[in-house]
């Protein structure tokens, strides 16, 4: 619970599904809702990629095999043997063939012949599997004297056998190039002077992921002392804006102490005089009488922290009047509803933390007279500040490599509490080191000695992907812009040919003028490749497939991707700007010749200004919705359809954080799972958690609630086993009804009437907000600047419940409906058009808001509005 986690799609065909949970050093595995279990614990394969690597993973699938990538890490492969049978292991390249030995060659020729040494023949051999998907390298050279030229003279060349091999192939040697003689699956060979074939040559391997040169290994000589410092606590949060909210009040004079409230136009007004001639709200300290403000810090590194706002409502002397205060005139008196924000705990690791601070409060006035005392309610406010906070900071600790001749090398100190230096993790271990030396650099602390080794050091792709019978490789860190593709037809062999040949590997430098990493290879019709500054087509100079001398590169256009890896919809590609927080559509133009990018956020860049998507999932079925996760915590989700030109954006809140998605087929539908950070029992917990299915032919199996469990069975009272959701409060859908809500103590709650299916989990408000009303008037101008009053909504929905409606959120009103189900029976869904009165008000802006909060079903296909405008 206390590590991040992150989801994956693994999917073999219709029928075999999984989620792939990467955590800290393991992977797990879930379907249709259930966790693969051996025995009585989840079924786990180790790894080694730690919780601060996982979201930089890049991975791709063919059937059985998934490659996960990373700089710091050899590429991997990830197999599916059975259903508790996988394995993860590094990828071997180019063959696992070894090359044949004890390879001779021996002349044989008439025992008459002259000149029987005038040429040397030199001979290599291959070996091959049965599909000739793998061949060895060549063999050591085999020479032999001869006269191939005499009467009957021939070469005779033989071999060792080699396990795994099916065949071998022959060369010999013809200025410089060994040609092709020919193969069989004998350990011997005859050439009677066969004209080799130059086109045809041996497979040359290297190895394409190492660097000569680099710092593989790092010992700490001294520890030195000292090395302490912060670790980026919360030492102070302040509002850097709260709006000051005011009471409109009509002063008239009175004895002393009477006060009143008056309704006037439409609208309450405080009337209200105390000896010294101040108008104020009467009395001061009571005016809220229900406050309560939540108080949010995000931080993408840091956690722990703890805030509470300290409302203003102490005394009159905090109410500020806004307008003069004269006897018989109306007035206003404002108030800042936040005196404050108090720290009660400084968490760590923030780095740039904001502070969010969401206000709600009821005023609430007393009327005062010779008669008594009464309170009306005035109206519901809500808001929302921003504040900062204050880090302290972090104790800097880094490492200098010095070196005439290399570069790249990334080194990370580990510091102990006590402030030692204990170990050296080498992050990139760069090229080129001849005699390096390390030094440790840090505002605290001295007297540390690294010892550094160097050697060939890995230098892994970042991105992996599928493309025409090629699996294709890019990014590494000292290789940034460059790519690999496996000869055609297979995952693994790297080997090229002298001369060249099409099915050879590819290996080539984007150029460009700037060196961002490539980060992600999607495939489209053509190849496309994304890096932090631009987007790249990979395509045959003609009609032609790819290969190393038909390939090109072109930059297609220069916004730059995230980190966060693409999806595919249709023939278009979705991914997270680098910039800006913004999603971008990647498509071909005809027109344009070429792909282009549009931003798909401008009609909702309240969701994504400023904010990073962290991942992205895409569900075709039913509906086709694209999700994606911020760094706020936000599950946001886009409906589209673009051959329709039908896109929205909703968002999805809980009663905690989202940090990754992914989804998958089953059944008929595709089904989102999460993970999601919660608190339970003030301690952080993460669920792995999968959205129920959109089509339900039971009413009773419809689930509306987020967290949700699931009781099946003979009717009873107390529903047990609800451990998870321990201390909060639940809603209950028992039998297809609403039941009131409970908290949930020793892990079950009672029922007043028993029911055998019984939905229990968190509730959610589904809200709808239409945009200001927008009229035409005859002889008037268009309406967005008229007075409306709305007195009713005439909603046309299908299969719901009916839901609230009003002309805020603060103000909603559902209408007494008349049941006509048999006693005993749900209430049915409603279909076809319903009228709801609300209670008007007149406003500039005309709109409408819609909530279910109830774990009932709503779907709106249009909204009608009835209204007076001026």
């Amino acid at each position: 619970p206390d590590r991040k986690c992150r989801l994956i799609p693994f999917t073999f065909s219709a029928t075999q599904t999984m989620i792939i949970e990467l955590g800290h050093h393991y992977v797990r595995f879930h379907t249709d809702g259930a966790t693969l279990m051996n025995g009585d614990v989840p079924y786990e394969v180790t790894t080694d990629y730690d919780e601060s690597e996982l979201f930089d993973i890049d991975y791709a699938q063919s059937v059985d095999i998934i490659t996960l990538v990373h700089c710091a890490h050899p590429p991997r492969e990830l197999r599916r043997y059975g259903a508790l049978d996988w394995r993860i292991s590094d990828i071997t390249f180019n063959t696992k063939i070894s090359a044949p030995a004890g390879v001779t060659a021996t002349q044989h020729i008439a025992t008459s012949a002259t000149n029987k040494d005038g040429y040397v023949r030199k001979y290599v051999v291959t070996a091959c599997n049965v599909d000739n998907s793998e061949e060895s390298k060549a063999s050591t050279v085999a020479s032999v004297i001869c006269n191939p030229y005499g009467d009957g003279a021939y070469n005779t060349i033989a071999w060792n056998s080699v396990a795994g091999a099916d065949h071998y192939r022959v060369y010999r040697d013809k200025g410089g190039i060994y040609g092709y003689i020919g193969e069989t699956r004998l350990t011997t060979i005859d050439d009677d002077n066969i004209a080799p074939d130059s086109s045809i040559t041996p497979p040359i391997y290297d190895d394409v992921f190492l660097t000569s040169g680099g710092i593989t290994g790092a010992t700490v000589v001294a520890q030195g002392s000292g090395y302490t410092g912060p670790n980026g606590e919360v030492t102070s949060v302040t509002l850097e804006e709260v709006e000051t909210w005011y009471i409109e009040a009509t002063s008239a004079y009175f004895e002393p102490g009477d006060a009143w409230v008056q309704k006037r136009d439409g609208a309450w007004f405080l009337e209200s005089h105390v000896p010294d001639g101040r108008l104020v709200p009467f009395p001061g300290a009571d005016v809220v009488k229900y406050f309560s403000a939540e108080v949010t810090i995000y931080d993408a590194e840091g956690s722990g922290v703890g805030a509470t706002a300290t409302p203003v409502m102490s005394s009159w002397d905090e109410w500020i009047p806004l307008t003069p205060v004269d006897h018989y005139q109306r007035c206003q008196y404002g108030f800042r509803p936040v005196k404050g924000i108090t720290l009660t705990n400084q968490g760590s690791g923030y780095k740039r933390p904001v502070v969010v601070v969401k206000i709600t409060a009821y005023p609430t006035f007393s009327t005062v007279s010779k008669g008594g005392t009464s309170n009306y309610e005035y109206k519901r406010w809500t808001g929302e500040f921003i504040g900062k906070a204050v880090s302290a900071g972090f104790l800097t600790a880094s490492i200098r490599v010095t070196d005439s001749t290399g570069s790249g090398a990334q080194l990370e100190p580990l510091i102990s509490s006590e402030g030692k230096l204990t170990a050296v993790v080498v992050k990139n271990a760069g090229a080129g080191y001849t005699n390096p030396t390390a030094t440790l650099i840090s505002n605290y602390g001295s007297g540390a000695q690294i010892s550094l080794t160097v050697a060939n050091a890995g230098d892994y792709p970042g991105c992996v992907g599928y493309f025409e019978q090629r699996r294709w490789f890019a990014g590494s860190r000292m290789r940034p812009q460059f790519i690999w593709a496996t000869k055609t037809g297979t995952e693994t062999d790297m080997g090229y040919s002298l001369p060249s040949q099409p099915t050879d590997r590819i290996k080539v430098r984007v150029a460009s003028q700037d060196s961002n990493r490539i980060r992600h290879i999607v495939p489209l019709s053509q190849l496309l490749i994304l890096t932090a500054s631009g987007e790249w087509r990979v395509s045959p100079l003609n009609s032609d497939a790819l290969t190393p001398e038909t390939m090109s590169v072109r930059p297609q256009s220069y916004v730059g991707s995230s980190q966060t890896k693409p999806v595919l919809i249709n023939n278009t590609m979705i991914f997270a700007a680098a910039r800006g927080g913004h999603l971008r559509e990647l498509g071909y133009s005809y027109q344009a010749g070429g792909y282009i990018t549009s931003d798909l956020c401008l009609r909702a860049t309240h969701l994504f200004d400023n904010k990073e998507v962290i991942d992205i999932a895409y569900s075709k079925a039913p509906y086709s919705i694209f999700w994606c996760i911020n760094n706020t915590g936000a599950l946001i989700s886009y409906t589209y359809i673009p051959e329709q030109q039908i896109s929205a954006f909703a968002q999805h809140s809980t009663d905690g954080s989202f940090e990754s998605c992914a989804v998958v087929p089953e059944d008929t539908e595709d089904i989102l799972y999460c993970v999601v950070k919660r608190e339970i029992n003030g301690n952080p917990v993460r669920f792995i958690e999968r959205m129920n299915e959109f089509i339900k032919k039971n009413q009773v199996d419809q689930i509306y609630l987020d967290c949700a469990g699931t009781y099946t069975g003979q009717p009873k009272k107390e529903i047990t086993g609800i451990s998870w959701l321990n201390g909060k409060t639940v809603s209950i859908y028992a039998d297809g009804y609403c039941v009131p809500d409970q908290k949930v103590e020793n892990g079950k709650i009672v029922l007043s009437r028993a029911a055998s299916v019984v939905h229990v989990g968190l509730a959610y408000n589904s809200d709808v907000k239409t945009l200001p009303l927008a009229v035409q008037l005859q002889d008037m101008s268009f309406g967005t600047n008229h007075r409306k009053n709305v007195t009713g909504v005439s909603l046309r929905v299908l299969e719901s419940a009916i839901p609230l409606v009003g002309q805020s959120f603060e103000k909603l009103y559902q209408p007494p409906t008349r049941s006509r189900e048999a006693p005993g029976t749900p209430p049915a869904r409603k279909d076809g058009e319903i009228d709801l009165p609300i209670q008007g008000h007149w406003t500039n802006e005309g709109e409408v808001c819609i909530r279910q909060n109830k774990p009932l079903p709503m779907k709106v296909s249009s909204i009608t509005v009835t209204c007076d405008i001026v």
